[in-house]
C-alpha cells in the first residue's frame, strides 16, 4: 500500500478537522493517498468507510504522528524508510 501514498497533495498546514463532519478532535487521520482528514479508525469513524469505499489505504495520525493501514487497523513501523519523508 505504501507506494499509493501521493505526495504532492498532501498538505499538513489546514487545521486538523474531519472533512465529513468538520469535528476537530485528537483523532484526526489524513489520508496518505488523497490528503482528506478524517475522523477515528474504527468501525463506523469517516476515516474507516474512506478506506473501505474509496480503497485508500495508507493513513497518518496528525496529533501523534504514527502511520496506519485502514481498514485492517494496524500501525505501520515508524522507522519504513519510505515514510520518513512525512512528518
Amino acid at each position: 500500500y505504501l507506494d499509493t501514498i501521493n505526495r504532492t497533495l498532501l498538505d499538513f498546514d489546514f487545521e486538523p478537522s474531519c472533512s465529513i463532519t468538520l469535528e476537530s478532535s485528537p483523532h484526526i487521520y489524513g489520508c496518505l493517498v488523497c490528503g482528506k482528514f478524517f475522523r477515528g479508525k474504527g468501525k463506523q469513524t469517516p476515516a474507516y468507510t474512506h478506506s473501505v469505499e474509496e480503497g485508500h489505504c495508507v493513513y497518518v495520525h496528525l496529533t501523534k504522528g504514527t502511520f496506519w493501514c485502514l481498514p485492517d487497523g494496524y500501525e505501520i513501523d515508524k522507522t519504513e524508510p519510505s515514510l520518513q519523508d512525512i512528518r
